[in-house]
């Protein structure tokens, strides 16, 4: 772990400087403390992670990680406080942190090359959720939260997730019509029983909200609205690193959740 969070040189987490860093002792479990000279503080290997500032042993987050990374669907909090012996709000905490860091990854990088784009309601009765998800082919997937099915709100995350001039696929909802002026846009007409013409379907998307509907109704029961964004940045970080072995993912998390700051003065 400390390999993977100082790579390639240790800073400060609180003002990201890089120089005037200096070892001062550590703790019995072997965790190193740090001492910045720049802004007077000491840190240590788990300052600014998930992991600091809780009491739950260091090896119970890894292997919760772990069992995480390698369900078929997803990972309940009950099932998690029975693994690794905490309390169900404790497991709950600790995933619910997870999913916290994984939605900067929602945000990363555009879709480029052939998108399929769908909408669907996530949850049941008065926690229902619209969401918007774009995925590409063979590819990654981004999932969003929208408030209605309106040209501004289905259009809106293309122009800011999706590559200008790529190929998008919808389904013959008339709010898609505005996508046609940045990307070359082709649409199926489910209305008549039309799923597929050529090359141009939506098989894809439709196989995404089939998984992600699967594991909230036989896992999780439902989730709150206020919620459903952070269960959706799970899922796709499952999705989008699915190729991935575990040491791989491990990597990935703590670029996501220990991103260095540096001085500006």
């Amino acid at each position: 772990m400390r390999k993977l969070r100082w790579k390639p040189n240790i800073y400060c987490p609180r003002c990201g400087c890089l120089n005037d860093i200096r070892t001062h002792g550590k703790y019995r479990s072997g965790i190193y403390r740090y001492f910045c000279e720049n802004c007077e503080t000491t840190f240590t290997d788990l300052t600014g992670t998930i992991f600091a500032k809780t009491k739950v042993e260091l090896w119970k987050w890894i292997y919760g990680l772990i069992t995480l990374f390698e369900a078929t669907g997803c990972l309940s909090a009950a099932e998690l406080s029975r693994t690794i012996k905490v309390s169900y709000p404790t497991a709950w905490k600790m995933l619910r942190k997870l999913r916290g860091y994984l939605k900067n990854e929602q945000f990363e990088g555009e879709l480029n090359g052939i998108i399929e784009s769908d909408e669907a309601w996530i949850s049941h009765k008065e926690n229902q959720q619209i969401v918007m998800g774009m995925v590409e082919r063979n590819g990654k997937v981004k999932i969003f939260p929208i408030h209605d099915r309106t040209v501004d709100s289905l259009c809106g995350p293309h122009k800011l997730h999706v590559k200008s001039g790529s190929i998008v696929m919808t389904d013959s909802l008339a709010s898609y019509g505005g996508l046609s002026y940045e990307f070359t846009h082709h649409w199926v007409n489910h209305s008549i029983g039309e799923f597929k013409r050529n090359h141009i379907w939506t098989n894809t998307i439709e196989s995404v909200w089939s998984q992600l509907k699967g594991v909230i109704r036989t896992i999780h029961h439902g989730i709150k609205k206020k919620y459903i964004f952070d269960y959706c940045s799970l899922f796709a970080f499952k999705y989008n690193n699915r190729k991935l072995s575990i040491p791989q993912k491990f990597e990935k998390i703590f670029n996501l959740i220990c991103q260095p700051r540096y001085c500006l003065y």
